[in-house]
C-alpha cells in the first residue's frame, strides 16, 4: 500500500472516530444540557452527521454530496424519449 493510501486511510478513520464521539455528546447535550448547550448540541449532531456522509463520499472517490444541486444534474433520460 502506498503511503497516499495509508494517510487516505488514517484520516478518513480519525474523520469517521471522531465524528461519531461528536454525534454521541452532541446527542447527550440535545437531551440532558442547560438552553445553551442544547443549541452546541444541535450544532454538533448537524456538523458530525455532514462529516460522516463526507468521510464515506471520500471513501468511495465520489464529490461530496452536499455540493451537488439537484437542478444542475444531467436528465437520466435521453432528449425526445
Amino acid at each position: 500500500m502506498s503511503w497516499r493510501g495509508t494517510l487516505k486511510g488514517v484520516g478518513l478513520f480519525l474523520l469517521i472516530s471522531v465524528s461519531v464521539v461528536a454525534l454521541w455528546f452532541g446527542m447527550v447535550h440535545m437531551l440532558f444540557g442547560r438552553p445553551w448547550m442544547r443549541l452546541v448540541g444541535l450544532t454538533l449532531v448537524v456538523v458530525s452527521f455532514r462529516a460522516i456522509i463526507l468521510a464515506f463520499d471520500l471513501m468511495w472517490g465520489r464529490p461530496p454530496s452536499f455540493s451537488k444541486r439537484p437542478w444542475e444534474e444531467t436528465p437520466r433520460r435521453p432528449p425526445g424519449a
